[in-house]
């Protein structure tokens, strides 16, 4: 079971991967698997643009495969394309994987570390990284909107925008159990167990409430949360189209600026809606313009 679900979440990551296109040769400055802790799997990869002013915002790309595999290799084109065609740094990370012993909430701590290494990086080299719009498919996306809405006043680079791709929002939302893709409602409840930290069965869940609240983003949406794009299939049969519906109505309550752009023929890979796909790609980088600059 968890090879295919590996499987099917490394061909959302290709399609995401491919939104940034490509990027010519030699107009960044490149620095590959540099360590931000003890970790293994706390390496991150890093371009700056070599024409820069001193001073200039991150696109961070944050990898899916649902807290349980993914590779930052998968973002190696966005990453150079982010310095080299738009002008910006651009960063990928690999994190701690969830077990019994990780939880989502280490995770925002490697995002915390990686930050700081960015951050530092771009000092020695002459540049100031000021802001960051953080973006990535599924678990990546999740993790994105999570960091961006409850660690913004704490992390190193500031948010200034999020980019969610197919990403979960509400841990509590039943539908997640409702003929799953990844398996069956044990299996959803196990893999929502290590990403809380709260060991929790299916018949359970309501006492893991609290616990899956705090990972969820849509329960830290407020008139402060940062600008937000969030891309969604309304036939997902992994992460429910209603977790989008309920971001984007928290969003307009809190007078969030938002865009909600909805796939009607795609699952959660979102490969049946070509043209939504190139208003996926043209919103990043309208938000990256208009944020990061």
């Amino acid at each position: 079971m968890w090879e295919k679900i590996v499987a099917f979440f490394m061909s959302v990551i290709a399609f995401f991967a491919s939104l940034f296109g490509f990027a010519s040769e030699d107009k960044s400055y490149e620095f590959r698997n540099i360590s931000y802790g003890n970790h293994e799997r706390q390496v991150l990869d890093l371009n700056i643009p070599k024409e820069n002013d001193g001073e200039i915002g991150l696109v961070l790309f944050i990898h899916g495969g649902a807290w349980i595999a993914g590779d930052k290799e998968s973002y190696k084109n966005g990453v150079k394309a982010a310095a080299e065609e738009y002008g910006f740094a651009g960063a990928s990370i690999n994190y701690r994987f969830i077990n019994e012993e990780v939880s989502i909430h280490n995770i925002l701590d490697d995002i915390d570390l990686a930050l700081k290494c960015i951050k530092q990086t771009g000092e020695e080299n002459g540049v100031k990284i000021n802001k960051v719009l953080l973006t990535g498919d599924s678990a990546g996306g999740h993790l994105s909107l999570l960091y961006a809405y409850s660690r913004y006043e704490t992390a190193a680079i500031t948010p200034a925008a999020v980019v969610s791709n197919s990403g979960p929002t509400d841990f509590t939302d039943e539908s997640f159990y409702i003929n799953n893709a990844m398996g069956d409602k044990d299996f959803v409840a196990q893999l929502f167990s290590y990403a809380s930290g709260k060991n929790f069965l299916y018949e359970d869940r309501i006492d893991a409430k609290e616990a899956l609240e705090k990972i969820s983003p849509v329960f830290y949406v407020n008139e402060n949360t940062v600008p937000t794009v969030i891309n969604h299939g309304m036939k997902d049969s992994i992460v429910p189209y209603s977790n989008a519906v309920t971001l984007d109505a928290e969003l307009t309550k809190c007078g969030v600026t938002h865009i909600l752009n909805s796939y009607p023929n795609s699952d959660h890979d979102l490969g049946s809606d070509e043209d939504n796909k190139s208003i996926a790609n043209k919103l990043l980088i309208e938000y990256c313009n208009t944020y990061l600059n």
